[in-house]
């Protein structure tokens, strides 16, 4: 992984790993990235794997990024898309069964989705046996809408069975969730190494990616939930650095931007709405400051029948005088 790290100087895909040692087995997912000026300084971001996670690896020839090797693209932040070799996939199915199965599918991602458990969240009303009937027809018309050139009987390419459960083979399918979290952990990862001008750049490409929440049509599904607000911390959590980041750098400006994006993400975090009122003290905008407050002051006693926690004139106060 180190050479081909510093043969390829980008991000790799995650692979996992079983690791064997003294009778004991685990497994990682292993991401690598350059981080250094010169290329030359690697950073391995591991998390915990399975052991027997029936996701495929994904083959060790990365002379070819993932984007240039996936055949379909599903876009879920901010909206839902699919697009093929030749184009946008379109049409009414997206928003009916064969959409929803995808959706299904794509929030499990990491996990082979057992096939009881796709016929309950999609049709609580239905049997045993007709569950099992509307999923295996609604696979069937899944596959025909994203492989419409697959030969008859043969092997789904994105959309794989096993063991009565489905999963999607990520090896051949790009999805842009996966991408902002591999972007977002690597900068996250090397700005707690101090590497802070790789760390700006992962993380203004996870930003980038991250248009809006995950599978924000389907506000009210309750197999969303999870997956949504995992994701919604994690970008949290790189504005909240990316914000750190250009207050060092001196770029108020910048920081602000990050900052505004983030009380829009967070209207009733108190933290996330002192930062950028003091972020707009600090640039002058006083009258900002005011306004921002005010509208603060009137959510938080409308919803909670309490004043924020902060004083906006002690804040004003240590930013005339210099205190941090």
């Amino acid at each position: 992984m180190t050479e081909q790290t510093a043969l390829s100087g980008a991000l790799l895909p995650e692979v996992r790993m079983d690791i064997e040692q003294a009778r004991v087995s685990r497994a990682a997912w292993v991401t690598a990235s350059p981080t250094g000026s010169d290329g030359k300084t690697l950073l391995f971001h591991l998390r915990p794997g399975k052991l027997g996670d029936r996701r495929r690896r994904i083959p060790l020839d990365w002379s070819h990024s993932a984007d240039q090797r996936s055949e379909l693209r599903i876009v879920t932040l901010g909206g839902f898309r699919v697009e093929g070799p030749h184009g946008p996939i379109g049409g009414e199915w997206l928003s009916q069964r064969p959409g929803q199965l995808l959706k299904y599918i794509v929030t499990e991602r990491h996990n082979m989705a057992a096939g009881d458990r796709i016929a309950e969240a999609l049709w609580p009303e239905a049997g045993p046996s007709e569950s099992r009937s509307r999923l295996r027809y609604y696979v069937h018309m899944l596959r025909e809408r994203i492989e419409p050139d697959r030969a008859r009987r043969s092997p789904s390419r994105f959309v794989l069975a096993r063991g009565g459960g489905y999963s999607l083979d990520t090896t051949r399918v790009w999805v842009d969730a996966d991408v902002f979290e591999r972007e977002a952990q690597v900068g996250l990862a090397a700005f707690a190494q101090g590497s802070i001008e790789p760390a700006a750049a992962h993380l203004r490409d996870a930003l980038r990616l991250y248009q809006g929440r995950f599978l924000a049509d389907d506000l009210y599904e309750d197999w969303v939930l999870d997956e949504r607000e995992r994701l919604h911390e994690l970008a949290g959590r790189t504005l909240r650095v990316s914000v750190e980041i250009e207050v060092q750098r001196g770029d108020l400006e910048a920081a602000a931007d990050h900052a505004r994006r983030l009380t829009e993400m967070e209207p009733f975090d108190t933290d996330v709405q002192k930062i950028f009122i003091d972020l707009c003290l600090k640039r002058g905008r006083r009258s900002e400051a005011f306004r921002r407050y005010a509208v603060l002051r009137k959510r938080m006693l409308t919803s909670f029948g309490q004043e924020p926690d902060f004083d906006l004139a002690e804040m004003e106060s240590r930013v005339s005088f210099g205190s941090p």
